[in-house]
């Protein structure tokens, strides 16, 4: 049988200083007084520790037994879940699952990253003292052995965002399982993984990104200055396909399911539903023009109706803000009030041209 081969990184644990478990500064006191220094010497007899609690010396066996496999070259696979409860103690690692609705899979992004007064209230304990509790959390998690054991969940999400086109929302997020999750809220966890250590998982206007936030913003310049230019909505696989490579980001083969999810997350954008883009305020009133070649004349009603079934949930638009594109468009005509039509050539034009 060929033995397993070791894990690339993990030597390089043995001679790291004992900070790196992410153990607490009263059990670091403990293991520096009984002659441990690095985590190499975890894997020796561990000092007695009769000054700690239960939940100390179970959190100490937890993370000595961890560091022994991991500087031996094989860590014991673990899920995100699995991974909190090893390298925190009970308190904090339910104070990161209130914070981030972990045990919530159906909740809203916004409701993903918890107030402190309710994650506080949840614990019985105050605002401060909470906000205080996740700084724990997050001071042990960000030591050099948790972040060694959570590579795999970054390897996992940053996997899982390619293959879908470098960025998933949060809707699209939470229809979504996975094993490394160990039955977290995965909107929950991909919000976490972007917090515990910043630009691996970005959020970017609301959704998750494999690309820098630099990355995202040159995408968006980009998107903005080809659809300011054009006079009617673009298909986007046009604009994929011609689009600049100094915009391009590393990577990436289709263009068009990131400038899909962008769009839908850009307020003053219009994306429909058979994949063009457009500006608000500039294209609104040439899809208003198709729904009447289509349909005739039309009350106000019947237009917002169509429009909003045309485009995706985020580009609705209300009666208000089509009417003022209806009134602005000077091959529109108000027939009457709120009803309007094209001119009987045009519409014509129109329904040859779709």
């Amino acid at each position: 049988m060929t033995p397993a081969t070791p894990v690339p990184g993990a030597d390089g644990l043995r001679h790291g200083a004992l900070p790196a478990s992410g153990l607490p500064a009263r059990i670091l006191a403990v293991l520096r007084a009984g002659g441990c220094a690095t985590l190499g010497d975890l894997c020796h007899p561990l000092p007695a520790g009769e000054t700690l609690d239960a939940d100390d010396r179970a959190l100490l066996a937890r993370i000595a037994a961890y560091a022994c496999a991991a500087v031996g070259g094989h860590p014991p696979p673990l899920d995100f879940s699995e991974w909190l409860a090893l390298f925190l103690p009970p308190r904090l690692a339910d104070a990161v699952r209130l914070r981030y609705g972990l045990d919530d899979p159906s909740a809203a992004l916004t409701r993903h990253e918890a107030k402190l007064r309710d994650v506080g209230f949840k614990l019985g304990v105050t605002r401060e003292r909470a906000r205080q509790l996740l700084g724990l959390a997050f001071g042990s998690l960000r030591q050099a052995l948790p972040l060694f054991a959570a590579e795999p969940f970054y390897r996992a999400a940053t996997a899982e965002l390619l293959a879908a086109g470098g960025a998933l929302s949060a809707a699209e997020l939470a229809g979504r399982t996975a094993p490394a999750w160990g039955g977290a809220a995965p909107v929950g966890v991909y919000l976490f993984l972007a917090q515990l250590v910043p630009g691996r998982i970005v959020l970017y206007r609301d959704f998750f990104s494999a690309f820098a936030a630099r990355t995202l913003d040159r995408v968006e310049k980009a998107l903005r200055d080809r659809l300011a230019a054009a006079t009617e909505l673009l298909p986007l696989s046009d604009l994929a396909a011609a689009w600049p490579k100094s915009a391009r980001p590393p990577g990436a083969t289709d263009l068009a399911p990131l400038l899909r999810t962008l769009l839908r997350h850009l307020p003053d954008a219009l994306a429909t539903r058979d994949d063009r883009a457009g500006l608000a305020d500039r294209h609104a009133a040439p899809l208003l023009r198709e729904i009447l070649a289509a349909a005739g004349e039309s009350p106000l009603r019947a237009l917002v109706a169509a429009f909003n079934e045309r485009v995706h949930p985020e580009s609705r638009r209300g009666s208000g803000t089509l009417r003022d594109a209806l009134r602005r468009d000077p091959l529109i005509h108000q027939t009457d009030p709120d009803r309007y039509a094209l001119p009987a050539g045009l519409q014509t034009g129109l329904l040859l041209r779709s």
